[in-house]
């Protein structure tokens, strides 16, 4: 036990005692790889890098939502462009049947038909999270969705949240609420280059509002004037698929470019946060074992200042 009364050993103690506080000081370091791990350590870097640390979870929740309406977006894409080749080649043996008659055209006719099951499969699948952009039932239609765009901190630390509104109606294919609500249920009509009148729809999905217009439909009866009428029809849709294909498109790369700009930033924000708060480990490394050392040191030199007392009062017992 140490005397108070004995100087050199209460010196001895307290170089000790800092030693020892050094150490731990310095173990913290090392084990959490952070110069600054609380307020205590330095207050104003400590305050600045929770306020960035605040800032780069909700960017990084934002950059979900965004990969989230990506998913979104690029799924209606792809089923677009699935479903615009299957129209593209509806339009191809709408015009090879003009070249065919009697049961070749009968089988065309039922070639066609297949592809327009293929084209409701297509749109009634295209969903992703349950959002289905390329087809509506009977209880709904088309509505604009907002989508996660982006994610800005404002001057006093607050983060907006930026949208991007898409309108379904543009994509919609089929709808069996209001059969106008839908690319390929709608009826398409006008005249045709040799001057006859044609009004035609491609898909029939027994919509609760009909349209006025035919289905598209090809059999040996159909004359060479019908088919006309069918392939402008075919050809008007086709202009209307391609402008929601590329709206799609726009808007998946809106979004693409927002989302690597956010994860830009949350890179940043980690770079700035380990400036003012990470150790330099190397540093640390070495104050680890100088102080090991040091403490080490100053343990032995207490040891040898308590064993002199002791043998100075072993002479007087």
């Amino acid at each position: 036990m140490v005397s108070l009364n004995n100087s050199t050993a209460a010196s001895a103690l307290s170089l000790l005692t800092g030693s020892n506080k050094a150490l731990a000081n310095t173990i913290t370091k090392v084990a959490s790889g952070k110069e600054v791990n609380s307020a205590s350590d330095n207050a104003a870097y400590w305050a600045i890098a929770t306020d960035m640390d605040s800032q780069g979870s909700a960017l990084s929740s934002a950059q979900d939502a965004t990969a989230f309406a990506s998913a979104t977006v690029d799924t209606a894409r792809l089923g677009m462009q699935a479903a615009t080749d299957i129209v593209t080649q509806i339009q191809s043996k709408l015009i090879l049947a003009k070249s065919l008659s009697g049961s070749a055209k009968d089988a065309v006719g039922a070639e066609i038909d297949q592809l327009k099951q293929q084209l409701g499969t297509v749109a009634e699948s295209t969903s992703f999270a349950g959002q289905n952009w390329l087809s509506t039932d009977a209880g709904s239609a088309p509505q604009t969705q907002s989508l996660v765009a982006s994610a800005t901190a404002d001057s006093k630390g607050g983060i907006k949240i930026g949208t991007i509104d898409y309108d379904t109606a543009k994509s919609n294919l089929i709808a069996a609420g209001d059969a106008e609500d839908g690319l390929l249920t709608r009826s398409y009509s006008g005249t045709t280059g040799s001057g006859a009148a044609y009004d035609y729809h491609l898909i029939d999905a027994n919509s609760t509002v009909g349209t006025t217009g035919s289905e598209i439909s090809v059999n040996s009866s159909t004359t060479s004037s019908d088919l006309d009428g069918m392939i402008a029809a075919t050809n008007s849709m086709l202009k209307d698929m391609t402008s929601a294909g590329a709206s799609l498109g726009a808007t998946s790369n809106r979004i693409s470019s927002s989302s690597d700009f956010l994860q830009n930033l949350q890179d940043t924000i980690k770079k700035g946060i380990g400036r003012l708060v990470d150790a330099n480990m190397e540093e640390q490394a070495v104050n680890l074992s100088a102080q090991k050392v040091q403490q080490q040191l100053q343990t032995i030199g207490l040891n040898i200042v308590n064993n002199q007392s002791k043998n100075l009062l072993s002479l007087f017992a």
